[in-house]
């Protein structure tokens, strides 16, 4: 008896826990997430996000010099994690280029990058990139600084996740989108 006593309560409280019961003064509300756009959720939070070791280096001439990417949800097997990041952050290096104001980037390695020790402090002129997977595609968020007025997008990509790596192509054309507008406005937080 008490084996299925414990059961149910471990199922109970895992139940709990995949409905997404969190602190609600952490997440951002939905109306604020609305007025840049599509009402979606706000993005799931991870226990155990994944810090890429890819990362972009940018002209010194733009407002940010730096985009590093976390994955907090994209559920991929560890043996694709590199090759998922590394095409993504190749993806976007690429899609910036394509503007008639082209943001110069190169893809860098760096495994320290990768360590979440080394995301303890917020660097300036740095762009965090938080990731997911959707229902049907991809979300992400961009962050200028660890405060939550400092989340200025939280977008949903729609996009078959069937083949991967194709599906990273949306995902990054929308992310540099998102940056040029961020770019054109001066507008790096939540509230400009």
């Amino acid at each position: 008896m008490r084996a299925s006593s414990l059961f149910v309560v471990s199922t109970l409280v895992w139940g709990v826990f995949a409905c997404g019961v969190s602190n609600p003064e952490s997440r951002p509300a939905e109306r604020e997430i609305a007025s840049r756009g599509v009402v979606i959720p706000p993005a799931p939070e991870s226990p155990d996000p994944v810090y890429s070791p890819f990362l972009l280096r940018l002209d010194p001439e733009q407002p940010f010099g730096l985009i590093s990417f976390k994955d907090v949800g994209m559920s991929l097997a560890p043996s694709e994690r590199e090759l998922v990041y590394e095409s993504l952050a190749e993806g976007l290096a690429m899609a910036l280029r394509e503007d008639a104001a082209p943001m110069s980037s190169t893809v860098h390695h760096d495994h320290e990058i990768a360590d979440p020790a080394n995301h303890v402090h917020c660097e300036g002129r740095h762009i965090y990139v938080d990731l997911w997977s959707e229902a049907e595609g991809w979300g992400y968020s961009l962050w200028s600084g660890c405060g939550e007025d400092d989340q200025f997008a939280h977008r949903a990509v729609r996009v078959n996740r069937d083949d991967r790596l194709a599906s990273l192509d949306p995902l990054a054309a929308d992310i540099a989108s998102t940056l040029r507008d961020a770019v054109r406005t001066n507008c790096f937080t939540r509230h400009c």
